[in-house]
């Protein structure tokens, strides 16, 4: 006749931790049997026997005699072994996210620098075009003989450091940033950012502009 206990009142009527008992059911040492998604101790009769009915001499279950030192030391030594695969298991997953963080950052790197060059490519050809197109007003206003009639506008005088902003979500789309909470993180870093004084964000009518002259590493790696 067998009888189905618990693992955590097997481990107290033998003396050793849950988890030795569980390692010794992994390595075939206990029978085992899942009843209802629940794993129980299969005890046959005479092992039943030996730990004096558990329900109803529990005061028998923690006499010295039936504890086993050796066993007892053996249980402790596969604690361990469980333990130290456990603690691998996460410094290889630790190192595995580290490598994938570090791609993270060298493909923004990457972005950063080709939106610069792309915005810094549009704002030299902006400002070429208003330049031949002053040049142009100036050559018509000089035949006409009406160039010192006039004064030229401050808006007509071409600005070689001309500002060039972009929006949050054109930066984020253009960094390839999609996860709502990665967004919500990166929006977070930039406010408090800009409250410091950050030269490089702005913000109006409470949407966040940033400057594509600039990098931001130091912001999201903080």
């Amino acid at each position: 006749m067998s009888r189905l206990v618990k693992p955590i009142e097997y481990a107290k009527a033998q003396g050793i931790s849950r988890q030795a008992v569980y390692a010794k059911i992994k390595k075939g040492l206990l029978l085992s049997k899942t009843v209802d998604g629940k794993i129980y101790i299969v005890l046959e009769e005479e092992l039943t026997s030996k730990t004096d009915n558990y329900t109803s001499k529990k005061e028998d279950l923690n006499s010295p005699h039936l504890v086993d030192v050796k066993e007892l030391l053996h249980s402790k030594e596969q604690t361990i072994t469980v333990l130290k695969e456990s603690i691998s298991d996460l410094k290889q997953t630790n190192t595995e996210i580290n490598t994938t963080l570090r791609g993270e950052i060298e493909l923004l790197k990457q972005v950063f620098t080709e939106m610069r060059n792309l915005y810094v490519k549009q704002v030299d050809y902006m400002n070429t075009e208003k330049k031949l197109e002053l040049e142009n007003k100036i050559s018509a206003k000089s035949t006409n003989g009406s160039i010192y009639d006039e004064v030229l506008s401050v808006e007509e005088i071409p600005n070689d450091e001309e500002e060039c902003w972009i929006t949050l979500s054109e930066f984020l789309e253009r960094s390839g940033i999609t996860k709502r909470k990665k967004k919500n993180k990166i929006a977070n870093k930039l406010k408090k950012a800009y409250k410091l004084k950050d030269k490089r964000i702005k913000i109006e009518n409470s949407e966040i502009f940033l400057s594509c002259y600039h990098f931001y590493e130091d912001i999201l790696n903080k």
